[in-house]
């Protein structure tokens, strides 16, 4: 009888006990956070010196996007950012609808994003576009870089192609 009023108090200790790294995880989830912060600031001012702080800046990164497929950061600095520097005069990237995944030292960032801009010299245009992406970050040492990013435009509701 005591045997298993022991097994019972153990088990319901082991569902109600919270992990002791959960401090640890919303640390590195506010970490993320301020990336996936410091990322629409960076291509909002087209500013490849911050996107450096938190891009892993080597030959192995990569951005995926509907135009086509920048790899290694050299690509991605005169690629991504010096296209919105020069196509935009004004940028403003916003996301909504977060999450983040933490798989040990790697994580996953999804988001929708709409991207407000002015396009053109004289007489500017404004345009909107909106869409989803993907960031996939590795914790080196003790920070965490982006080493790959995937966006795409809103899907299509009421196709179905290729189901």
């Amino acid at each position: 009888m005591i045997l298993a009023l022991a097994t019972a108090l153990s088990l319901i200790a082991c569902k109600t006990h919270k992990p002791e790294n959960d401090k640890q995880v919303q640390t590195e989830i506010a970490v993320i956070k301020q990336i996936l912060e410091n990322y629409k600031k960076s291509i909002n001012l087209a500013d490849t010196t911050l996107a450096a702080t938190f891009w892993l800046t080597s030959p192995e990164v990569s951005f995926l996007h509907p135009r086509g497929h920048e790899k290694g950061w050299e690509e991605i600095k005169s690629g991504i950012y010096e296209m919105f520097g020069t196509r935009f005069t004004e940028r403003d990237l916003k996301s909504f609808d977060e999450t983040i995944h933490l798989y040990g030292d790697m994580a996953i960032v999804e988001f929708y994003w709409i991207f407000d801009a002015s396009f053109g010299g004289e007489n500017p245009v404004a345009v909107q576009t909106r869409g989803r992406e993907t960031q996939v970050l590795k914790k080196i040492g003790k920070e965490w870089k982006i080493v790959h990013v995937h966006y795409s435009g809103m899907p299509k509701t009421g196709e179905r192609e290729g189901f």
